[in-house]
């Protein structure tokens, strides 16, 4: 039996080959390989056909007297012609392999004729069916030049060892084997080279693993052709018999190849199936069952054409899949495809047969595959039976990674919600363990995701009541939620881990089922500013209260007296009067002013409408702000450069703010202690310093004295009056004149705020 890759015709998964239909395009290496076997082929033909008949021998070693001569070659090359045509294929992961009856016929040419006529009759019916097969050139020609090579080899051997001369026994026997072991050794070897320069693998082991098999093929040939020689000699009428062993023989291979094949294309599906199992993504999906259809049915071209208009082809040269544009054939295969149907006509161009599965889930088609052959190896039903079930697995993973897709969608917008929230939103488990933590959550209580995930929130969260105990938001929201109630909310205060303090509103939003508490979804809001708020406004009403209290009462006091009394009073005792009411009036007046600009200036463009930018000289405007301090002439310290200091400013604004800064150093200092005022020049600005050696401020409270209605001294208990808004109106001022105002300060060590304004070139001197 011949075992004869199809070499040219394989489709290896490197892609090294060219299909298996022959392409032109062969590497050198492969060409060389080719034409060196034709030539030993040819040589070796050569050698048989001129050396022939050798010295001793009659030429043939039996012969039939009931068949003339020219009859039995005729004969022969028939039966050459059918032993090759009459082939098995083996189909394996890397090659398609033919098992063919030409080797005991090549072995009954050479016993029935003489040599030159055997090796001209075997090479006659091997071309033969290789033009009945239309099989390529460059195939055909390998296939001849090994086969000669073999042949001659097969034809010395038998001849040398047996003489000239057949006598059935044990010398003819063991010159058969001999014979046929040189014939298939041959054979190996020329394949052998030639998978090696298509780098299928190493020769000497594709030798090993083809010799390894070879030995029931070198007795069955051996067996056969032996049998025939026997019956065609003595008992021509038996002949026929010998058919059975050759028919059985076939059928045993034919067998044994749909098992090896049945098993590889098993070995297939269950890969694919691991491959959908995997949840791929659709282009993974795809690609994977055409290469699977590809290799499982030896086909020359698969189709997958989907409803939406999109054609994906895989062919037997490609490694990937091509896009196609639809056209009318391909919109034809939909429709033809049915429940699943084999094709004979109607088919693309080229397509010798084709078999067509929809591509069928829940209730939809969403397009069909089409696999089809060139060649004349027709596609069986039971082909059919096995592409069927798995287009509807590829439509199901389809369909499932389309929902994959659309959940995965889903989940990135809902990912992004929860991450842009401003919110803190944590998913806890029945026990009260983390299982989602967002980045403001991150941000309100000051650990990380990573450290919040798989731990319980009542060891994150150092939270505590109105009444400073210990709280756990969990416990407490547990404790007031219940399946008729699942949404509740809990106020705590948070201490984080750097000491800072946040007002948190805990809203819970629980699932229950018949065990209890499954999951709590939890929105955390940060209530400190809005706490804040609040505590702003109610120190406002208190402040405000406390400021107009002072003015109120002596006004309403002196109106009354004067009103009663006024007529009686001594001139100089009612000119008093009048002068403390005037002065609480104008108290009133500053207090209504400061309310006013402060509405004004609550956003950062506001403060420039009100001011009017002009030219003057800072050390000027300081002296006029200091002489509204007559009465504390003596703790003012002030250091003023000889030249005048030109800037860029509101003049009234200016000494608004300077006043401010003056009022406040001489408010929160000792009576005894001295307020130092310098102003400079430098850096193309002029500044002025006003330094105090009070009770300064502690460093979280640097910059929310600038903060609208803050006070550093709790308004219930103040020593000190004012509304919390002067300093606020001196740094919008400041900045709305294009300059600044900052401060220096340490507890126990007083404060310096330093004002700043932009130099300007030709001051007027007013102030």
């Amino acid at each position: 039996m011949t075992v004869l890759p199809q070499v040219f015709g394989r489709a290896t998964r490197r892609g090294r080959a060219a299909g298996r239909r022959f392409s032109t395009a062969l590497p050198a290496p492969v060409v060389r390989v080719v034409l060196a076997v034709a030539l030993a082929g040819i040589a070796a033909a050569a050698a048989v056909v001129w050396a022939a008949p050798w010295p001793g021998g009659t030429g043939r070693l039996f012969v039939l007297d009931w068949l003339p001569g020219p009859s039995t070659g005729a004969a022969l090359l028939i039966l050459t012609c059918v032993g090759e045509l009459v082939a098995v294929r083996l189909r394996r992961q890397d090659a398609v392999e033919e098992l063919t009856l030409l080797d005991p016929v090549v072995l009954l040419n050479v016993l029935l004729l003489p040599p030159r006529q055997a090796i001209l009759v075997s090479l006659a019916g091997i071309l033969l069916a290789y033009v009945i097969r239309r099989r390529a050139a460059v195939k055909a020609l390998f296939n001849i030049g090994a086969h000669a090579t073999a042949g001659s080899t097969m034809i010395l051997l038998l001849h040398g060892t047996v003489g000239g001369h057949g006598d059935f026994g044990l010398r003819l026997l063991a010159a058969m084997t001999l014979a046929t072991a040189g014939f298939v050794v041959v054979n190996v070897v020329c394949i052998s080279l030639l998978l090696g320069a298509m780098r299928v693998g190493r020769p000497l082991e594709l030798m090993r693993q083809y010799l390894g098999g070879s030995g029931l093929t070198l007795v069955s040939t051996v067996a056969l052709a032996a049998t025939g020689v026997s019956m065609a000699v003595h008992t021509p009428l038996l002949l026929p018999v010998t058919v059975l062993p050759a028919v059985a023989i076939t059928y045993a291979y034919r067998a044994a190849a749909t098992e090896v094949e049945e098993r590889e294309r098993s070995s297939r599906v269950l890969a694919f199936s691991q491959v959908l199992a995997s949840s791929p993504e659709r282009n993974i999906a795809v690609t994977e069952f055409l290469r699977l259809a590809r290799d499982a049915f030896f086909a020359d071209d698969v189709l997958a054409v989907f409803d939406s208009g999109e054609v994906l082809a895989l062919d037997a040269r490609s490694a990937e899949p091509q896009s196609l544009e639809q056209t009318a054939a391909h919109r034809r295969l939909v429709e033809l495809a049915g429940g699943g149907v084999l094709l004979r006509t109607e088919l693309p161009a080229g397509w010798a047969s084709a078999m067509l599965a929809p591509l069928e889930a829940g209730g939809g088609q969403v397009g069909v595959v089409a696999v089809g052959r060139r060649s004349r190896a027709r596609l069986r039903p039971a082909d059919l039976t096995l592409l069927t079930p798995l287009a509807s697995a590829l439509a199901v993973a389809l369909r499932n990674a389309e929902h994959l897709a659309q959940l995965v969608e889903e989940t990135s917008k809902l990912r992004a919600v929860v991450d842009q929230s401003s919110d803190g939103i944590l998913v806890l488990d029945g026990a009260g363990v983390v299982q989602l933590w967002n980045p403001a959550l991150e941000r309100l209580s000051g650990r990380s995701e990573e450290a919040a995930l798989g731990t319980p929130l009542a060891q994150l969260m150092d939270s505590r009541d109105r009444e400073g105990n210990p709280l756990d938001p969990f416990a407490e929201g547990h404790r007031r939620l219940s399946p008729g109630s699942p949404r509740g909310t809990v106020d705590s205060e948070l201490i984080r881990p750097d000491g800072e303090r946040r007002s948190l509103r805990w809203a819970h939003a629980a699932t229950f089922d018949e065990s209890g508490l499954v999951r709590d979804v939890v929105n955390v809001h940060d209530l400190t500013r809005e706490r804040q708020v609040e505590r702003m406004k109610s120190d406002f009403v208190a402040m405000v209260s406390h400021e107009l209290r002072t003015p109120v009462t002596p006004l309403k006091g002196y109106a009354d007296l004067l009103r009663s009394r006024g007529d009686s009073m001594p001139p100089e005792k009612r000119a008093r009067a009048l002068d403390v009411i005037a002065d609480r009036a104008g108290h009133l007046a500053r207090l209504v002013e400061d309310l006013l600009l402060a509405s004004n200036v609550s956003s950062d463009k506001e403060p420039a409408r009100s001011v009017v930018i002009g030219a003057a000289d800072l050390t000027a405007l300081t002296t006029r702000a200091m002489e509204d301090f007559a009465s504390a002439s003596g703790r003012l310290r002030t250091v003023t450069p000889a030249a005048p200091v030109p800037v860029a400013c509101d003049s009234v604004r200016a000494i608004q703010v300077l006043t401010n800064l003056i009022s406040n150093a001489l408010k929160y200092s000792e009576p005894q202690c001295p307020v130092e005022v310098l102003v400079e020049q430098g850096d193309g600005e002029g500044r002025v310093t006003v330094r105090d050696h009070g009770r300064g401020l502690p460093e979280d409270q640097l910059e929310r004295i600038f903060e609208k209605f803050h006070r550093v001294e709790d308004p219930m208990v103040m020593s000190t009056s004012g509304t919390g808004l002067g300093l606020y109106i001196a740094r919008h001022l400041a900045r709305a004149m294009h300059g600044d105002l900052v401060v220096a300060s340490a507890l126990g060590e007083g404060s310096r705020f330093t004002f700043s304004l932009p130099l300007a070139e030709d001051p007027d001197g007013s102030g």
